[in-house]
């Protein structure tokens, strides 16, 4: 597969073809911003990528549609894909014509007429890429999965932010899973792995994972065959523990303990014992052992208010006493209960006072009232002693009434905590019921049955292992690493004689394609050194193109289904100082001679690899240099200055910007 013309269709319907020439270097040269890295993406974008790698600016005002009209090795195919709708990133849609004489088609016939998918499928096949499924590395997480014209895209394209970068190798491989896919199809790519090849070792892959399926599933029946008798008799023990069994003698076989646990399943659940009068009898009792305790502390609450009467009373009696005592004790009273006759008669010497004393008069009313007090507290204390004694004998009735209650509440809470030790059994009973059921239906069928399913896992598994054997037997590992191997020799000796033409450091003594880590290594006195720690940008660019030159020599001479051609984008941009250099691509403005030298071996290096495998590859290089050597000019195909570009003025001012 080579690239004939690449095809712009403008909003307006008008067109823009570049044409190149089949198995020739093809240069677009020119100033920054022409639209010459844009190249690379619409031939990947029209190869079968869904998304669409043009940035916005005039192609996305101006064009509608691109196109690719390739050359096939029988015939020719004709690809166009409409850019995606303002907002969208991508789009699986595609138009595909195959014709032996098959042009440019007009903008009134571009129509979608396939998907994506289906576009990398049937330009696989054109190129000879059969019904392959590729295998993944042992350990990897990828899935299987088909090849496709996808897969060997990414062999056929460099841009300019991959060529110069020393940490990839190949166009999209920092991408999620782009590096695995691409680990695990080089092989096939290189001729290592046949079309047969990858087949059976998709179905070796499949048949292992059966193997390793039935492998587990057999372990888990004997282990689970090994453990049934000690599980068996663990659920015997704990149905007798319960209940569920009465204790017998011990079983043996295997059978018996079935038979015993199912008869322990089929346990009837003992009757409810639900009383909804003995609930309504507690609450009445405690409902009158509330109104006891009430009546209880009413009777004591009156008791000691009656005693506490009664000791204020004797408090007064003892001062009322101690002040009759006093009176009597100084003689100022005659001895006896009587009165005095008046006050005008002293108290002392019993003759007549010239005028009456006012303080015999109040130490009479004094004494009179004392009496009086003392003989009211004394008629009232027999009629409070008799109510302490029938508040005694209250207490005494309704603490009696009181105990027969808590009595009663007592003997109802045992039959309670009996009722709920009950239910605990019946829930403990019922629990373990549903435990030994759902073992029961987990084991395997005994008997004969049982024994047959056994056998049948052991088969199966034999049948596995027979089958992976088999195709291991047919699969050579051993070989396709020497057809591996052998490929790689030849491609590491063409990279290291590139490498040393160039002078690139590290070039001396061996230069090598990585195939697993998908990198160049190199030998040197250090030990060996990944293209991570090889410096310059000058460096960088040299061996991503040694190293895409050699495989696709080895791709054309070995007739291996990848498309004859390469797509490099700004090879020597590492090597002009300045965007002025760059712009002019004049030679002269590159920085020393040593980097002129190497510009101009890059691209005699790329004219003599067309040169000597013409017309079986094709060659497209976008850059901004431009060498008087005839050869080179005579390679140009555009030159985009002085207002030539990709997108014509014209079109530009058509749909100018918002």
């Amino acid at each position: 597969m080579q690239l004939r013309s690449l095809i712009l269709y403008s909003k307006s319907g008008k067109t823009r073809e570049l044409r190149f020439r089949l198995g020739e270097l093809n240069i677009i040269t020119g100033s920054s911003r022409t639209g010459k890295s844009i190249i690379l993406d619409i031939v990947d974008f029209c190869l079968g990528r869904d998304d669409a790698p043009v940035s916005v600016g005039p192609i996305t005002r101006t064009v509608e549609w691109v196109a690719v009209l390739l050359e096939l090795p029988d015939t020719r195919a004709f690809v166009a894909r409409r850019l995606p709708a303002k907002g969208r990133k991508s789009i699986s849609t595609a138009m595909l014509e195959f014709g032996s004489a098959l042009q440019a088609l007009p903008y009134e016939r571009l129509d979608n007429n396939c998907d994506s998918d289906e576009l990398r499928q049937q330009l696989g096949l054109r190129i000879g890429l059969g019904d392959v499924r590729s295998e993944p590395q042992p350990g990897s997480l990828q899935a299987p999965f088909a090849l496709h014209l996808g897969h060997a895209v990414p062999l056929c394209l460099q841009n300019q932010d991959e060529i110069t970068t020393r940490s990839i190798l190949f166009h999209r491989q920092g991408e999620r899973d782009a590096g695995a896919r691409l680990t695990s199809t080089l092989p096939y790519f290189l001729g290592a792995v046949g079309d047969d090849q990858a087949q059976k070792q998709h179905e070796l892959t499949t048949a292992r994972r059966i193997l390793r399926r039935r492998q587990q599933e057999l372990k888990v029946a004997e282990t689970a065959d090994g453990n049934i008798d000690a599980r068996l008799h663990s659920l015997l023990a704990q149905a007798r523990t319960a209940g569920l069994i009465s204790a017998g003698e011990e079983l043996g076989s295997r059978e018996a303990l079935l038979d015993a646990l199912r008869e322990a399943v089929r346990f009837p659940p003992p009757p409810s014992e639900a009383n909804p009068s003995q609930a309504e009898r507690t609450v009445a009792l405690q409902d009158r052992r509330s109104q006891l305790r009430q009546q209880l502390e009413d009777i004591s609450e009156q008791r000691r208010f009656l005693t506490r009467q009664e000791a204020e009373e004797n408090s007064y009696s003892q001062v009322v006493q101690r002040g009759i005592s006093r009176l009597y004790a100084v003689d100022l009273l005659p001895p006896g209960s009587g009165p005095l006759v008046d006050d005008a008669t002293c108290p002392l010497c019993a003759s007549r006072l010239p005028q009456p004393d006012s303080a015999i008069e109040d130490m009479l009313h004094t004494l009179s009232d004392l009496r009086g007090q003392l003989a009211s507290v004394h008629t009232v204390r027999p009629r409070r002693e008799q109510t302490l004694r029938e508040l005694a004998e209250q207490a005494d009735t309704v603490r009696e009434e009181l105990r027969g209650v808590e009595g009663a509440l007592n003997s109802l809470a045992e039959l309670e905590a009996d009722r709920t030790r009950f239910r605990a059994q019946t829930e403990e009973q019922a629990f373990l019921r549903g435990r030994i059921d759902a073992h029961l239906s987990q084991l395997p069928g005994t008997g004969d049955s049982y024994e047959g399913s056994l056998l049948q896992l052991r088969a199966s598994a034999a049948f596995a292992q027979a089958t992976v054997d088999e195709l291991e037997a047919e699969l050579d590992t051993d070989a396709m690493q020497d057809r591996l191997d052998h490929a790689l020799s030849y491609i590491n000796t063409d990279m290291t004689a590139y490498a040393q033409e160039l002078k690139l450091e590290h070039s001396e003594r061996n230069v090598r394609l990585d195939v697993r880590k998908l990198t160049v290594l190199a030998d040197t006195d250090d030990g060996i050194t990944p293209l991570l720690r090889i410096g310059s940008g000058e460096n960088w660019v040299g061996y991503h193109l040694v190293a895409h030159l050699a495989l696709h020599r080895f791709f054309a001479l070995n007739h291996r289904p990848v498309p004859r051609m390469l797509l490099l984008d700004q090879v020597t941009q590492p090597f002009y100082p300045s965007e002025v250099a760059k712009d002019s691509g004049n030679p002269d403005l590159i920085r020393s001679d040593a980097d002129r030298n190497t510009v101009h071996g890059m691209f005699e290096l790329m004219y003599r690899f067309t040169h000597d495998l013409a017309p079986d590859f094709q060659l497209i290089v976008s850059d901004h240099a431009n060498l008087p050597d005839q050869w080179y000019q005579d390679c140009v195909r555009y030159n985009w200055r002085d207002g030539e570009a990709l997108v014509p003025q014209s079109w530009i001012d058509e749909h100018p910007s918002s």
